[in-house]
């Protein structure tokens, strides 16, 4: 694979040498001569690293650090800032930036590719998919422990079982771990204050729990009960916490799967409050089918009548009753062991 880096330096004769010692290593570099230059650049061709001088007229390397750091599409991006200057002071403003290193002028082609070569790793594992599988898990933090920040990380993350109605954890329990499904089903429910189960959650192969606490170094808000037999991969809290604070964009990964958590109970609140039972049992049964769907096979959703009724916020009675009213239209079919969907589209149009 021949890395894309973009290299923003006004001054010729340093441009030349750093891109044909770029060149030689096989790297494709692109140059840009000034700071305004280097943002239209980065911003359209998205390249994999970026080498920023720090001083150039208008636009500075502060600039266009700034700059890039906005943009969700560049943000991400390895910012690696070229300074004649080794004061402390400029080092702290733009790491405060968000930048990812320095090079020092002058400094040898070793130690610029060195540099290069580590950060374009570290990007490369951040681009890695926090898992749908034990195996892609189980890269991810091998992969973090290859990295210079992660190498003193625990190698210890134990597997258990737990049987149907096993509780992970309960609202109130401090959290100590970071929790993985590689096998199962598990829900999270919230009980108030007449014994009422609300749940917050159906989750499944490839997905993670708890890590909300862990972030917020809180008690659980909620408890996790098994739905069918589970696999649960222990992450320790110590290896979590420091793949966090250790890096922004593996941050960033578990703010956008927070943000996605709050984006789907603000849209099951809004059905509780504004959908007919019909239309929530509609929903439920879609999200559920599609949420744990095998390739190439037809899903038979298996969780219990009184777990889909704390989905939809409706008695087991009336979820009954709209269960036996959709089978009878055709739009699903009830086994003794579960229920099947079969006519998507319909469902959909009646879960809106």
């Amino acid at each position: 694979m021949s890395y894309r880096i973009l290299l923003i330096e006004d001054n010729p004769e340093m441009a030349e040498n750093i891109s044909s010692i770029l060149h030689l290593a096989r790297y494709d570099v692109t140059h840009a001569p000034n700071g305004k230059i280097g943002v239209d650049l980065a911003q359209r061709t998205q390249p994999d690293l970026i080498l920023c001088d720090i001083m150039m007229p208008e636009l500075d390397g502060y600039g266009v650090l700034h700059i890039l750091n906005k943009d969700a599409d560049t943000a991400s991006i390895p910012f690696i800032f070229l300074t004649a200057k080794a004061d402390k002071s400029d080092f702290r403003a733009g790491m405060n930036l968000g930048a990812d290193d320095y090079i020092t002028k002058p400094f040898d082609g070793h130690d610029l590719l060195k540099v290069v070569e580590t950060r374009l790793k570290k990007s490369e594992f951040l681009k890695t998919s926090l898992g749908n599988t034990a195996g892609d898990v189980s890269a991810f933090f091998n992969k973090a422990r290859e990295l210079k920040d992660f190498q003193k990380l625990s190698e210890n993350r134990p597997v258990r079982s737990f049987k149907r109605k096993d509780l992970i954890f309960m609202e109130g329990q401090s959290p100590n771990d970071l929790y993985f499904i590689e096998k199962g089903k598990v829900k999270t429910y919230k009980v108030n204050c007449n014994g009422k189960e609300l749940i917050t959650g159906i989750h499944g192969e490839g997905e993670f729990l708890g890590f909300v606490p862990l972030l917020e170094d809180k008690v659980y808000n909620e408890n996790a009960e098994v739905l069918e037999e589970a696999r649960l991969t222990i992450i320790p809290k110590s290896d979590f916490i420091t793949l966090i604070y250790s890096s922004k964009d593996v941050a960033r990964k578990f703010i956008k799967m927070l943000s996605n958590n709050l984006e789907e109970m603000e849209d099951r609140l809004l059905e509780v409050a504004y959908q007919s039972v019909r239309q929530r049992v509609a929903s439920a049964l879609l999200k559920i089918n599609s949420r744990f769907a095998e390739e190439n096979k037809p899903t038979l959703i298996t969780i219990a009548r009184r777990d889909i009724s704390n989905i939809v916020g409706t008695a087991t009675e009336s979820l009954n009753r709209t269960l036996a009213d959709f089978k009878d239209e055709g739009l699903i079919d009830i086994y003794g062991e579960g229920i099947k969907v079969l006519n998507y589209s319909k469902l959909e149009k009646l879960s809106h």
